[in-house]
């Protein structure tokens, strides 16, 4: 049996399940209404607004009176338009634009994008608290590869510089995913989703918590929470864009025959927590299982490129309150990340392929020290110790004749240590006014030293409008990656040891609404400078990583939320005009961005849920609209002349049916316009989009 034919037999036994999942539950719906428990509307806009955020400065601040802007992605919001994914969700946030090369989904922040097969390096992605990055390359894994979005309570997202707190990689931001723990539910969930040319995807997702060792009158001390997620898609059948600068070279190997995916993810978290005391553990895995069609050096082959990925943390963490006034925190992380079996890099020959051998094995841990005088007053002491053993990428050539494998690059191993402390005092000052300041040293083995800073203040103004002026740096660090990668091909990246982090520095400024039942809002005006910009430039015949130039945005965003009876909406919009300084290692005039590349200039979210029928019924709209986006330099090189990606509007149309207290099915349309709109690439080509999509979801509860 072919592998197409083992995944299409596959997706009518996952649709089987589906059916029958749904008949038990249909069998006892006409004695159960909605289910009361899990209601999409259980948060007021101004239990919104006070929900205690963690995430900006490590202590709990209620979302208005944060030093930060910062957005949430609830749960309410995740179920009422039916994300699936964490970059789905964050491609409506104010600020993100998403490209997705068919591997990777790739963000930019405010302007800037860090590249595009990038996969997110420029800003910090935290699951409960702990980093996700595959350190050896910075990428970031936030498809189906990550955890079931049915597991996660809440969605932190910090724009700007966070450093001062989290180090190394947040220049642009930082997004914390915080799960569930608290109650007993169980949530089964079984997706599958088709479009023309014979695509489709299944999806299986569970997640719970369970409460242990409570009596009466006492809440359990101990408590387990669980999420597990497997997928499989079929992408094959789309076709090349035309505007890619390469198209008719390529042209005759489009569409891809074969584009398969097959992700995994597990996270387990568990605790206790006595009257001063908490210790918590977690344990979090995660599989990337992709054909490589497209954000590979050699694109479109027949077969394609696989890559295979696996990485995973042991986390342990504890904490101690001494009196109202003082507490003390500690951790410590194991992770360890590799290829898999499977891992396959193509050329292009007949009669070989490549197999890539690198990775990582990081031990670090952190103290804290959190003096808490008053509401509105703490100091924030820290350390943190980073041993990151990296197994550089070398290539092995594996014979189709003889099987035989002859090794192409040399191993070797580099230890990369780093040593972080930090300091964080907010303050009131007079009225409703209070003040933050904070900064941090890091001492890396590689790079040296480098310090981050923050500053701001926040208050209320006349007629409680809410302000915050706020200003910091940030940087990035270069990953091993691009310090030591070792090239066996032309055109290739390879290392370059002097590569220096990027830096940034910001100031924002926010205004937001008074507090009102039914609406919110907030405008924020920001500039960012980000100096020792980091682009591949060609040396020979392969590419480099250089600290090429600078680069500077000026934006505005302003979003909105409205909530009514049955009505629930939101906005927002963002404006970026950037500008890029000179390219200092290029004379080429087409390779001098000064409007830079990859982020539009425009882009905006809007939707809308009506809830009907007692709430047994949601309809949802959510559109997502990204405005003209300057091409990848590298791709304007080769069509020897500056290009645009058009403009596109993605619009979900969704209905979700309370089937019982314990059941929802949802029916949903991704694209609904049919845009096939096309996301910026390199290597002479641009990637193409998925497409129209239906899809059905169940979800059962117990």
């Amino acid at each position: 049996m072919s592998e197409r034919t083992q995944h299409r037999s596959a997706s009518r036994l996952l649709l089987a399940l589906l059916a029958a999942a749904c008949a038990a539950p249909l069998a006892a719906a006409g004695a159960d209404g909605a289910n009361d428990d899990d209601t999409l509307f259980d948060l007021s806009l101004d239990q919104l607004r006070n929900v205690k955020v963690l995430t900006a400065t490590k202590t709990a601040t209620p979302l208005y009176a944060t030093p930060a802007v910062v957005t949430l992605v609830t749960a309410d919001d995740i179920a009422r338009y039916g994300y699936q994914t964490l970059a789905e969700a964050l491609s409506h946030v104010a600020g993100f634009v998403e490209s997705d090369d068919r591997l990777n989904h790739n963000f930019g922040v405010r302007g800037i994008n860090a590249g595009a097969q990038s996969a997110s390096r420029a800003i910090k992605i935290l699951l409960d608290g702990q980093p996700i990055a595959f350190r050896s390359t910075q990428q970031q894994l936030t498809g189906l590869e990550f955890i079931p979005l049915n597991m996660v309570e809440r969605i932190e997202i910090v724009r700007g510089p966070v450093s001062v707190l989290y180090g190394a990689d947040a220049l642009l931001g930082a997004i914390n995913v915080i799960t569930r723990r608290d109650g007993s539910e169980q949530r089964l969930g079984l997706a599958h989703e088709w479009s023309g040319g014979g695509r489709s995807a299944d999806l299986l997702s569970a997640s719970g918590s369970v409460q242990l060792g409570a009596t009466e009158g006492a809440p359990a001390p101990y408590w387990l929470a669980w999420g597990l997620q497997a997928a499989k898609a079929d992408r094959s059948g789309l076709a090349l864009p035309r505007i890619s600068p390469d198209y008719q070279r390529y042209a005759a190997l489009s569409p891809a025959r074969v584009d398969d995916a097959d992700p995994r993810s597990l996270y387990l978290r568990g605790g206790w927590r006595g009257a001063s005391d908490e210790l918590q553990a977690s344990a979090f895995w995660q599989r990337q299982d992709s054909d490589n069609v497209y954000a590979n050096l050699n694109p479109l082959l027949r077969p394609p490129s696989h890559v295979v990925l696996e990485q995973g943390f042991v986390h342990l963490e504890a904490s101690h309150r001494f009196n109202e006034w003082h507490t003390l925190r500690a951790s410590l992380n194991y992770g360890e990340g590799e290829p898999g079996s499977g891992d396959i890099v193509r050329t292009g020959a007949a009669d070989y392929y490549l197999l890539r051998d690198f990775g990582y094995q990081a031990v670090d841990g952190s103290a804290e020290w959190l003096w808490q005088p008053g509401p509105q007053t703490s100091l924030l002491l820290g350390a943190d110790l980073l041993r990151d053993r990296e197994t550089l990428e070398s290539f092995r050539r594996h014979s189709l004749v003889d099987g035989s494998n002859f090794q192409l690059s040399q191993p070797g191993e580099k230890t990369l240590r780093n040593t972080g402390l930090y300091a964080q005092w907010q303050f009131p000052l007079v009225g409703k006014w209070q003040a933050i300041l904070g900064g941090r040293q890091d001492r890396h083995s590689v790079y040296g030293t480098q310090e981050s800073l923050r500053a701001g203040v926040v208050g209320t103004l006349p007629g409680d409008w809410g302000l915050k002026v706020l200003g910091g740096t940030a940087f990035q660090a270069p990953s091993a990656e691009l310090l030591y990668r070792t090239a066996v091909q032309p055109g290739d990246v390879k290392g370059n040891p002097n590569l220096a982090p990027q830096k940034s520095r910001t100031l924002e400024l926010q205004l937001s609404t008074p507090s009102h039942p039914h609406w919110n809002g907030a405008l924020t005006v920001y500039h960012t400078k980000v100096s020792e910009l980091v682009t591949l430039e060609q040396e020979f015949f392969n590419l480099v990583a250089r600290n090429s130039s600078d680069s500077k945005v000026n934006g505005v965003e302003l979003e909105l939320r409205y909530q009514r009876d049955w009505l629930n909406a939101y906005a927002n919009l963002s404006r970026a005009n950037g500008s890029r300084g000179l390219n200092r290692y290029t004379l080429a005039p087409l390779a001098q961005r000064s409007d830079g590349e990859l982020f539009p200039t425009n882009s905006a979210n809007a939707g809308a849920s009506a809830s009907l029928m007692g709430q047994k019924l949601l309809l949802s709209l959510d559109n997502r609209y990204v405005g003209r986006r300057p091409a990848a330099t590298s791709n304007v090189l080769l069509a020897n002349q500056a290009y645009h990606l058009a403009s596109y509007v993605d619009t979900t149309l969704g209905a979700r049916w309370s089937i019982n207290a314990r059941s929802s099915l949802r029916l949903q349309v991704r694209d609904l316009w049919n845009s096939r709109y096309v996301d910026p690439g390199v290597g002479g080509i641009d990637y193409p989009s998925l497409g129209r999509r239906y899809g059905v979801q169940y979800e059962y509860r117990y």
